[in-house]
């Protein structure tokens, strides 16, 4: 790989926030299933979103192949080497990152057991059912400490989107003080 020129860097910079919209389209024709933040955040209501800079998402072929794939679409479509494809630190996962920044955008993994899904605009997202087993899982495992704070975090935003829809079908929208006091402890305001 030669080094990027100045210019290459400055149309990178200035094309950098189709980077998303550009992986939705290439994930659209990967067949792949999105998962983890990303999916929690299409299916709850707007206040309960949380930021999220990357996409996981489960492929039923290769997932190097197909990692592969996304890094040549992107490198294409910004007319330059800025993306690169990476072993994870989990066995079977890759990570297709950006050269400048070093940031991971897309983490790939095969896909290993049965996962319904959810279609908005295209692209098929993990139910909030199987995020939820997914996160209880995670909880349970000692080796996954250093995601606990974001798996409660995930499943208190689940609940409260649950607990509104079930309130709405009643007919009676109460507040939810005790868990919004909850919430907004979590994110410190």
């Amino acid at each position: 790989m030669g080094r990027l020129t100045l210019r290459q860097k400055e149309r990178f910079l200035r094309k950098r926030k189709r980077i998303p919209g550009l992986i939705r389209k290439a994930l659209k024709e990967e067949d792949a299933t999105i998962f983890g933040a990303r999916s929690v955040n299409v299916q709850v209501k707007p206040h309960l979103r949380s930021p999220t800079e990357d996409f996981d998402i489960f492929v039923k072929g290769n997932p190097k192949q197909s990692a592969k794939r996304i890094e040549r679409r992107l490198d294409r479509k910004f007319g330059g080497n800025f993306f690169k494809v990476e072993a994870g630190k989990t066995e079977g996962v890759f990570k297709v990152k950006s050269r400048l920044s070093g940031k991971g955008l897309v983490d790939v993994q095969k896909q290993k057991e049965q996962v319904n899904v959810v279609k908005r605009k295209g692209n098929k997202f993990a139910t909030l059912d199987f995020q939820k087993q997914k996160i209880k899982e995670s909880l349970a495992n000692p080796e996954a400490k250093f995601r606990r704070e974001k798996d409660k975090f995930s499943r208190l935003r689940i609940k409260l989107n649950e607990r509104s829809k079930k309130e709405f079908k009643m007919g009676k929208r109460k507040p939810l003080s005790k868990l919004r006091r909850r919430v907004f402890k979590k994110i410190n305001f």
